[in-house]
């Protein structure tokens, strides 16, 4: 093993002036995002069609508020996304409140107010009408879908990204065949996506659905606001508390009244209060959520723990589990462990969350927020199924502050709104054998426990890397794994089984940011709109792996550097409904990897450089018009880009599906990922105006992709010479019903990618060091998907008692790479189509008799209803789930036996004795052995979610 170290030569309080300097000029994340939205609109007379002029139009429970100037038109800016109300005042007219009014984050909501005229004023007359938003947008260019908070907590899910799965053109977290990591995730406005590991650990940073009061997924079309993101925007805005009184909700649900076969272990608590702090001035409001979720399978298959099964594999390992099985003497070596759920999977999340919001003044409002989160889980590893005491853990901590100044003021026909913010975020990991006394000792209650796992030597490789060096020991507690005879193959399954000593793997990551953004915009009761705004952001990351942790004077692999980035953007555009919109921008975005290195790393006395700046120019352009009253057609054109993840900036050994021992060297010159997408759809309102349709194709062209070669002169290294392009064509579907709300989509595509491959620099090439290019489907090329969501009854906001929402996913399967003999032309196949369907079902009970103010009422909530398999995975040796049985045989003849074992020995197994007579021979334990490495082999971690069933009850006040 060796020792890299990349860049630590700035301890975290040198950058602490830059980073004070940095906030200071324009303090989040080089988003620089829209956190908020706008109301345009006018008054009109409901009897005469006549504007009204001079009325007094406010966001209901906001400091917003605005005066109907020529032709009744008003525009409030600066509106936080959600459902709003809108009351509207005028001497002589009757007071109007529209409810329901959707507020979209970086676009304008249009309104018609249609107010009654009253001769005499009487205080106190209102009418209120619900207000729901138009089925289809003729202002806006982008691919984007919306789901309340409202809906979200309906919704049978457990975790926000599972809303964002009933999009079209998303799944399982890939954006119209984008991998992990090209998407972005925005937070009220700033950006919180976690750029070190962005591509194989996701975010990090994970908000609670009751915590959220909308979730905007953006498809295709963003516009120059965003950036770091190749494939799709996921746009998360927070709840706030009620200004007008106390309110809340606590939630239960789990399946620890489940019979066996429906038991996964399963419990969540979900509660959330907000409200009105006047002791801190009139309009302060603080909004609180907090959910637990305890797991005692933190991932649930819906095999469970099971053996290969015939039909798993080809004809001859199907005949030598036939004959296992098939032999009475044997059969008991045939899976002898089985279960639903998964062995050493235990684990729980914890997410908790607080937003304050002050009223400073007419149009201002000073917001804070904090998220803390916490996810931990053992991590079930066949080779550790049988031992008793040690097995991998993981655990995941993030955290989120952030502190945002919005102002905003509406005169005559113009809006302005000016809006600071700034935050800081953390993200821990840690990767590594589990304390076993610790687990043992830990206390939970149905699942859940409020302290944090421990890992063995946790503390030690924490510290620092030089003084581990120097001591040059194990990581304390870190014992060489073994197999023994404590599993049901006796010595049969040594080397197969690992039942004494521990994992080897030590790990850990810690990502830190700081950063802020400024925005300003002006919009006009016409619908133009410009806005300019900046970002900067930096990071301290330290990652750290040791593979051979029990081995005394085992190196680790350890690195710390400081990233920057930044970003610059102006917008213009006009917005005006019956007309053509259109946007326009530019974004002007860098990055820094903040490396020193040595280009020759061969020779150490080499000069030491410094990373440059890495520059994008992205232009950026929309537009929206009528054909009809009821169709309306957009385009959108746009450059993206966005950083390398951070992980490829590092000396990292990666596996891959062609070798396994390819050590990849990163590469702190890479410079952006890019791409250019084109997009053009349709949507068109049906006759009923109930239903609309949407159509869209879009083409999507990707450029300068990390890649790898594996170079014979020198080290393997990352860089940016694949590309591709993802073509395809969405279908979406919309309709309100009285009793059902209802929404479908369907998405085609074709993603291929060009590259060399890993072996680019070893195959025969056509010049000096380029090989052949090759074409492949991209690893997320899912060709079909279909997502469904029908929300009935009560759960499509009716009076009736009961309400019930379904959702469902179909998908085709993913390209997976078979490799054969020639692993330079190997041949492709896809996995099998999956389907989930999942079901909520809810009866309101009334009020509760102890809480006037109390309403109460229960829930069935059912996964995988169908209780389909789902394969996900399969070995890309052999493009099915059971490896070949010439490679089971390889590995069972590694260890034979040259006499007998007799009963006396420690070693003798009765299970492995198939006669019975005291005496394991040579044969027996050859037939025990191929036994052990079939149960070595189960496919448990190929298939999807299990079947599951939760009851539970829910109270609001």
């Amino acid at each position: 093993m060796t020792l890299r170290i990349a860049g630590a030569r700035r301890p975290v309080h040198a950058v602490a002036p830059l980073l004070a300097a940095l906030c200071l000029a324009i303090g989040a994340g080089p988003a620089a995002a829209q956190a908020t939205g706008s109301i345009l609109g006018r008054v009109l007379d409901a009897r005469s069609g006549e504007p009204i002029v001079g009325a007094d139009v406010r966001v209901v429970g906001l400091p917003f508020r605005a005066t109907t100037a020529a032709e009744g038109r008003f525009v409030l800016a600066a509106v936080p996304p959600g459902e709003r109300t809108l009351r509207v005042e005028r001497l002589g007219f009757r007071t109007l409140e529209l409810t329901g009014v959707l507020v979209r984050t970086g676009r304008a909501t249009d309104v018609v107010a249609r107010v009654q005229p009253q001769a005499v004023e009487v205080g106190g007359v209102t009418v209120q009408v619900e207000r729901r938003p138009p089925l289809i947008d003729p202002q806006s260019a982008s691919s984007r879908e919306i789901v309340t908070g409202r809906e979200l907590r309906e919704l049978p899910i457990d975790a926000t990204a599972q809303a964002v799965e009933l999009s079209a053109g998303v799944s399982e977290g890939h954006f119209r065949g984008g991998r992990t990591g090209q998407e972005l995730y925005v937070v009220d406005g700033i950006e919180v996506k976690n750029q070190l590991e962005a591509s194989t650990q996701g975010n990090g940073l994970e908000f609670s659905p009751g915590s959220l009061e909308q979730v905007e997924v953006v498809t295709g079309g963003f516009g120059a606001e965003y950036g770091s993101a190749l494939s799709g925007v996921v746009n998360l805005v927070t709840r706030r508390g009620n200004p007008e009184r106390w309110d809340g909700r606590a939630a239960l649900a789990t399946d620890d009244w489940a019979p066996a076969p429906l038991y996964l272990g399963f419990t969540s608590l979900s509660a959330s209060a907000g409200g009105p702090l006047s002791f801190l001035g009139s309009g302060t409001t603080l909004f609180g959520d907090l959910l637990l979720q305890g797991m005692r399978d933190a991932d649930p298959r819906a095999r469970g723990l099971t053996c290969l099964e015939r039909g798993d594999a080809g004809s001859d390992l199907d005949d030598a589990i036939g004959q296992i099985r098939g032999d009475a003497r044997t059969a008991s070596l045939s899976c002898p462990y089985t279960g639903a759920m998964l062995p050493n999977q235990a684990g729980d999340k914890l997410i908790g969350f607080l937003r304050l919001d002050r009223t400073l003044g007419p149009g201002a409002i000073l917001t804070a927020t904090f998220l803390r989160n916490r996810q931990q889980q053992e991590l079930y590893t066949p080779e550790f199924k049988y031992n008793p005491d040690y097995q991998l853990g993981e655990r995941t901590r993030g955290a989120l502050a952030t502190l945002a100044l919005e102002w905003s003021k509406s005169a005559g026909a113009t809006a302005r709104h000016v809006s600071l913010r700034a935050a800081a975020t953390q993200v821990d990991r840690h990767l590594g054998a589990l304390d076993a006394h610790a687990v043992a000792d830990r206390t939970d209650v149905l699942g859940f426990g409020p302290s944090a796992f421990r890992f063995l030597g946790e503390e030690y490789v924490h510290r620092p890397v030089a003084e581990q060096l120097e001591e040059g020991i194990a990581v304390p507690g870190y014992v060489a794994p073994t197999g023994g005879t404590s599993n049901p193959f006796g010595a049969a399954g040594d080397g197969v089984f690992f039942t004494r000593g521990t994992p080897g793997l030590a790990a850990w990551s810690r990502s830190r940011s700081v950063g802020a953004d400024a925005l300003a915009e002006v919009a006009t009761t016409h619908g133009a709109r410009v806005r300019v705004g900046g970002a900067g952001k930096l990071y301290e990351v330290e990652r750290y792996e040791r593979v051979l942790s029990y081995l005394p004077g085992s190196s680790p692999n350890y690195a710390r550097f400081y990233p920057a980035t930044f970003a610059l953007f102006a917008e213009g555009g006009k917005e005006t409904p019956g007309e053509v919109n259109f946007s326009a921008g530019v974004r002007f975005e860098g990055f820094r990897s903040g490396i020193s290195f040595r280009p020759d790393r061969g020779d150490f006395l080499s000069p030491v450089v410094d990373t440059r700046w890495n520059l994008a120019l992205m232009p950026r352009i929309g537009a929206a018009f009528p054909l009809a009253r009821r169709t309306v057609v957009r385009v959108n054109y746009g450059i993206v880009a966005q950083p390398p993840d951070f992980q490829y900036f590092l000396d990292s050994a990666i596996g891959d599906s062609l070798r396994t021992d390819i050590r990849r060297q990163g590469n702190p010159a890479l410079g952006f990922e890019r791409g250019v997408t084109y997009e053009i759809g349709l949507s068109h309102l049906l006759k009923d105006d109930r239903a609309a349709v949407g159509f869209v194709v879009y083409h999507k062209t990707l450029n300068n992709l990390v890649a790898a070669g594996v170079g014979q002169a020198g080290p393997a290294q990352f860089n940016t010479r694949d590309h591709g392009e993802v073509q395809g064509g969405e279908v979406t579907l919309e309709g309100r019903w009285p009793s059902l709300l209802l929404r479908a989509g369907y998405a085609l595509q074709k993603a291929t990618g060009v590259s060399a491959g890993a072996l680019a620099d070893t195959l025969p090439t056509g010049g000096a060091g380029e090989a052949p290019p090759q074409e492949y489907p991209l690893p997320f090329d899912r060709r079909h998907s279909a997502n469904l969501a029908a929300f009935l009854g009560s759960a499509n906001r009716t009076d009736q008692p009961w309400g019930a929402v379904v959702t469902g996913t179909l998908e085709s399967g993913y390209p997976v790479v078979r490799i054969e003999t020639d692993a330079a032309n190997p041949r492709r196949t896809r996995l099998p189509w999956t389907a989930d369907l999942d079901v909520r079902l809810t009866y309101r009970l009334g009020r509760l008799p102890v809480c006037g103010r109390c309403a109460w009422r229960v829930q069935a909530d059912a996964r995988n209803v169908l209780g389909l398999d789902n394969i996900r995975a399969v070995r890309t040796e052999t493009g099915t789930l059971a490896p070949t049985l010439a490679s089971l045989r390889e590995l069972a003849a590694a260890k034979t036996l040259d006499r007998p074992v007799p009963l006396e020995s420690p070693a003798y197994a009765a299970a492995i004795d198939l006669d019975r007579d005291g005496l394991i021979t040579p044969d027996e334990f050859a037939t025990a052995r191929l036994a052990a490495v079939i149960d070595r082999y189960d496919p448990s971690l190929y298939f999807g979610r299990a079947r599951q069933l939760r009851l539970g009850a829910e109270v609001t006040f």
